[in-house]
């Protein structure tokens, strides 16, 4: 099923918590690979730095991310639309949804078509 042109629905496990909120922080857990199945090693912060984890040796983020189209990459933006707190989502984001030409230096090839699982952990409060 497809969310948005060149952003697909592989897996969606909808959770049961509040519906997630454009502007709102929410602290998430992401994971990504290749279009051949290689897995993402998290070698650069992406998210709010006071609160990032990187864990399984590299494979897995934890940060807290502002659900809104200028801290979001847009694939990951539109991946995200229609989740719930405790929502879990694996999605297929075209290149030009992604990282494009560019990739990013280390982690991501040019024009790569990654997949992503996301899930949304909690909401960020003010002051936590």
């Amino acid at each position: 099923m497809w969310i948005k042109k060149g952003v697909k629905l592989l897996d969606d496990q909808p959770g049961t918590g509040d519906k997630v909120m454009r502007g709102k922080i929410y602290r998430m857990s992401l994971r990504m690979w290749l279009n051949k199945g290689e897995p993402v090693e998290w070698y650069h912060p992406f998210g709010l730095l006071d609160h990032m984890i990187i864990s399984d040796n590299r494979l897995s983020l934890t940060a807290d991310y502002r659900y809104d189209r200028e801290y979001l990459f847009s694939g990951m933006f539109y991946g995200i639309e229609g989740m719930r707190i405790g929502g879990k989502r694996i999605v297929e984001i075209a290149p030009h949804l992604a990282y494009g030409g560019t990739g990013v230096d280390g982690m991501i090839p040019p024009n790569a078509l990654l997949r992503m699982a996301i899930e949304i952990l909690g909401q960020r409060y003010e002051g936590t």
